[in-house]
Formats: structure tokens, C-alpha cells, sequence
């Protein structure tokens, strides 16, 4: 019978350490990840507190049962994916959101804001504030293909784990919303999408 660590030769090693229950592993990971997640979750959901919350509860969940976790090799697309279906189960359950309860299908309205783009790509306002207006006209999955895709630098198959679709799904997303933004915006802010997708930075 092969051994765990043989079995599991391709994990990545800070998550093989943190699975065998190295508090110094579980510290890494927080501290590498914390920051894609909390933009990540505040993209998905506007309530700072909320996504605070649910980054926290994630890593103490994922510390109390990871005797059960499996082997991963990349450890950003699995915590994303997973933050993601924790805020969902948030969203649902809480009792003072009833109304929201009842609308929740899954999708999330993730809202761009010129500041994503205004140091990032060293542009204008009025350029970045086109940009942000156009992405936020997209329909709600593709906003998020879109962050995931661009501003997070996954490729199409992490992105399709994270949303739970399939490959050919998400590149049509990214596709059909690359297609909508080029036909709205003008020549200048234009730019900033070939310049945002070449450093992947959306």
C-alpha cells in the first residue's frame, strides 16, 4: 500500500503540512490567501462585516476537519470556490435577509468600481469609470468569469472549479463579455481592456 505523502506526491506541500495539522501551514495559507479572498467576497457580496466573517469561519472549518480535506495542488482556486459556497449558505440562511432568501439562485452581483482599475492601469478616471460602467451592465455571471479570469489570474479551468461550470462555459462567458465591453466603449477606454487582459488585472 502506498504511503500519503507517495500517494499524494503532485499536493502542494504547504497544504500536505496543514492537512497533517502544522499550525504554521494553516498561518501561510491565511496569510498568502486572506486578501484574494476578502476582495473576492466583497465582490460577491456588499456586507464588509459578512465576508469578514465568513473568511474567518472558512479557515477554522477548514482547520477542525482537515483530517477529512483531500489532496489539492493549487490551494487559491479550492479556497475561492469554497468561500464562495460559504457566503452563498450565508445568504440563505440568515433570518433578517428572508427577502433574499427567496430571490438567491446561485449568482452573485459582483460590482466593479473605477478604483479597480485607476492604479492598476495608471489611467484616467473618466477612462476607469467607462471601463467599470460597461462591466457592470454584464450579466451577473459574467462580471464574476470576468474577476475571476482577469483580476484573480485564474485560467479557464480553475475558473469553471470556482463557479462550478464547465471549461466551455466560461470561455463563452469570457468571450460574450469581452464581445459586449469592446462594442460599448470608446477608442481611449477601449485600450484599457487589451491592457487589463494582457496583465490580467480586471
Amino acid at each position: 500500500m502506498e504511503s500519503k505523502v507517495s500517494f499524494f506526491a503532485d499536493e502542494c506541500p504547504v497544504w500536505r503540512h496543514f492537512r497533517d495539522g502544522d499550525p504554521a501551514a494553516l498561518a501561510q495559507i491565511f496569510n498568502e490567501h486572506y486578501t484574494s479572498l476578502y476582495c473576492y467576497g466583497r465582490k460577491l457580496i456588499q456586507d464588509e462585516e459578512l465576508v469578514k466573517d465568513c473568511v474567518q469561519n472558512l479557515f477554522l472549518k477548514m482547520w477542525t476537519s482537515r483530517s477529512k480535506l483531500t489532496g489539492i495542488k493549487a490551494v487559491r482556486p479550492y479556497l475561492l470556490k469554497s468561500l464562495r459556497r460559504h457566503i452563498g449558505d450565508q445568504v440563505i440562511s440568515r433570518n433578517r435577509k428572508k427577502a433574499m432568501h427567496e430571490k438567491f439562485n446561485g449568482e452573485f452581483e459582483v460590482t466593479f468600481s473605477h478604483e479597480d482599475f485607476l492604479i492598476a492601469l495608471q489611467t484616467t478616471e473618466e477612462q476607469s469609470e467607462a471601463l467599470a460602467r460597461s462591466l457592470n451592465y454584464l450579466p451577473a455571471r459574467q462580471r464574476e468569469a470576468i474577476f475571476l479570469r482577469f483580476y484573480e489570474g485564474l485560467n479557464y479551468e480553475k475558473v469553471a472549479e470556482v463557479m462550478n461550470l464547465n471549461v466551455q462555459s466560461v470561455r463563452n462567458l469570457i468571450y460574450q463579455s469581452l464581445k459586449t465591453i469592446k462594442e460599448q466603449l470608446t477608442p481611449s477606454a477601449l485600450a484599457l481592456v487589451n491592457v487589463a487582459t494582457t496583465r490580467s488585472i480586471f
